[in-house]
């Protein structure tokens, strides 16, 4: 599901006026999960999953053309691990079309 695919849709769900007022809403709780995450580093939602934001260490690369050894910066990442609820409604969803 595309960008624009899951705007149409979250709007017919919610009753949206147009399709504006649902990506703002949707990008307003984004912002909100990242300054979250960018105090807290950690945002549970209990029973649906987990944002998590880590630390992602240098590491090292060699190109296998030239054999040029090189290095990638140290980063930040935003990882989501997934609740028992959303993995048992997944699971339970994805069973119907079989």
């Amino acid at each position: 599901m595309t960008e624009s695919e899951f705007i149409k849709f979250y709007r017919k769900r919610n009753y949206c006026r147009n399709e504006e007022e649902a990506k703002r809403r949707i990008d307003l709780f984004w912002n909100v999960l990242l300054k979250a995450l960018d105090e807290n580093r950690k945002v549970v939602f209990k029973g649906w999953g987990m944002f998590e934001k880590k630390d992602i260490r240098s590491r090292r690369i060699v190109a296998p053309i030239c054999e040029e050894v090189s290095y990638t910066k140290p980063k930040k990442a935003v990882k989501f691990r997934a609740g028992m609820k959303l993995v048992e409604t997944v699971n339970k969803n994805s069973g119907k079309d079989e």
